[in-house]
């Protein structure tokens, strides 16, 4: 009796109280996560900024190492590229940002503070919660109400195939101030526990508070699917208040290092806005600047971007060469330039600059940035016609969890595959393309293609045939 009573009391402490209710199953959860990843994907546009899709998904692996531990959940994160602010998590683990969520964010504390309020409502099973409270939606039904909550209430009717059950749902769906205090009680003890700074959930807070009153005005979605109340910030004063050995100063627990996130940040901005404007806008910034006689090599920096987006690849080297005289001597910063020499055809040069970067191995971001490299040096490999060598490069990227969710990266190795007169891996690789783009019914025919030149004990024919058969049972047939 008394290992049976212990037995229990483990499993209390392992476990949220939530987690021990008779909700929805994990896989039920698991398979609506999938749905409306699919509709996501189908109805707008993912970032695929390779750096960028790492940060936060290797940001959000170490709070659930050092934050969570045990997790029933395996936390996959996306960016929508939309410059609103918004961030939404859905049942199975899969979390949503807009690119716009990083403009008002300051520090990496303030972006482990959102993401650790997020995969906290994930532990707590809020959404499940909800849809227990709808038993009788449809599992397809639920995916097109979340994705209709991720991408704004004006297109619910619009995403959701304009039923008005759908659209009633989102309120059902929506979360209450109890969850959201709940989450973030949760995502106070997350950041606490990975070293992050927990004041910056109520740095947060404050700003959002000032917007409540404009949040229709200026897009901040986050706040009409996450109610915000003074009584919320009140509770999250008290937390921090009671909480001991509180760090006084900004933490990069993950990054270890505050030019980096502040690059990222640059980089977010520069995919997230639309081009055109922002490079009349920056420019002006820039001449402003120039005329006050100040530099901002930052401000620079993202205009190089901006110019690369826009294909202007000899003023973006040009940008970023200037801007590169005035930043720290970084590797990434490095690395920015390779890319640009790359984007503009200039291979030789870029694989000049890959092969000379050093990546300080000691530091968390090591893995991001030599993922990154070598990626870039299988591209400019391929481009100057070392084939074989290109090849190895993908072979051995392709393990990578940080690839993944990378659809360019499968594209481009099916290309090389092709090239290389491999056509079993390359169909494979383009039917991995297409499936992370969310196009089933072309995914499955490379899937189906790549099943007539794969010997079938090989591990790629069998993924190959189980994605096929997957599906074509949902009706994705070419």
């Amino acid at each position: 009796m008394k290992k049976l009573f212990l037995f229990f009391l483990l499993i209390s402490l392992l476990y949220p109280p939530l987690l021990l209710h008779s909700l929805i199953s994990l896989e039920e959860e698991e398979k609506i996560g999938k749905e409306v990843l699919q509709e996501v994907k189908g109805q707008t546009e993912l970032i695929q900024d390779q750096e960028i899709l790492y940060y936060i998904n290797s940001l959000g692996r170490f709070l659930q190492r050092y934050g969570v531990g045990f997790s029933p959940f395996n936390f996959q994160f996306f960016m929508i590229r939309d410059s609103t602010f918004n961030a939404f998590s859905v049942p199975g683990g899969y979390i949503f940002l807009n690119s716009g969520i990083f403009e008002p964010l300051e520090t990496e504390d303030e972006v482990a503070s959102i993401l650790g309020h997020e995969m906290a409502h994930n532990l707590a099973r809020h959404v499940a919660k909800r849809i227990e409270t709808a038993k009788r939606m449809q599992i397809a039904t639920t995916a097109a109400t979340l994705a209709a909550i991720i991408l704004g209430g004006g297109r619910a009717g619009e995403i959701a195939g304009i039923t008005s059950t759908a659209i009633a749902h989102t309120k059902i769906l929506a979360y209450s101030r109890q969850d959201e205090e709940e989450a973030d009680r949760i995502g106070f003890e997350i950041i606490s526990k990975a070293g992050f700074n927990p004041q910056a959930m109520v740095r947060i807070m404050e700003r959002m508070i000032k917007l409540s009153d404009f949040a229709i005005e200026l897009n901040y979605r986050y706040l009409l699917t996450h109610p915000l109340s003074q009584e919320r910030y009140v509770y999250l004063r008290n937390i921090l208040e009671r909480s001991k050995d509180i760090p006084m100063k900004d933490q990069y627990a993950f990054s270890q290092d505050e030019l980096y996130f502040k690059r990222i940040k640059a980089r977010v901005k520069a995919l997230s806005e639309e081009p055109g404007e922002l490079l009349v806008k920056l420019r002006s910034e820039l001449r402003e600047a120039e005329l006050k006689e100040k530099k901002d090599p930052y401000l620079r920096y993202v205009y190089a971007l901006i110019l690369a987006k826009l294909r202007f690849f000899s003023f973006a080297e040009e940008e970023m060469l200037k801007a590169l005289k005035d930043l720290p001597e970084k590797a990434y910063f490095l690395l920015d330039l390779s890319e640009i020499y790359y984007l503009s055809g200039k291979y030789a040069q870029a694989l000049n600059i890959l092969e000379g970067i050093k990546i300080d191995e000691s530091l968390p971001i090591s893995k991001i940035l030599n993922t990154k490299v070598k990626y870039l040096k299988a591209r400019c490999l391929a481009e100057l016609g070392y084939l074989e060598r290109a090849y190895r490069l993908f072979q051995e990227l392709s393990g990578e969890d940080l690839i993944a969710q990378d659809n360019l990266f499968f594209y481009y190795f099916g290309l090389l595959c092709s090239t290389l007169d491999k056509p079993g891996e390359s169909h494979y690789y383009f039917g991995r393309h297409y499936d992370l783009k969310g196009d089933f019914r072309t995914a499955v025919y490379h899937y189906k293609r790549a099943l007539s030149f794969l010997p079938k004990e090989t591990k790629l024919y069998k993924e190959a045939e189980e994605k096929a058969r997957l599906y074509e049972r949902k009706g994705a047939k070419p």
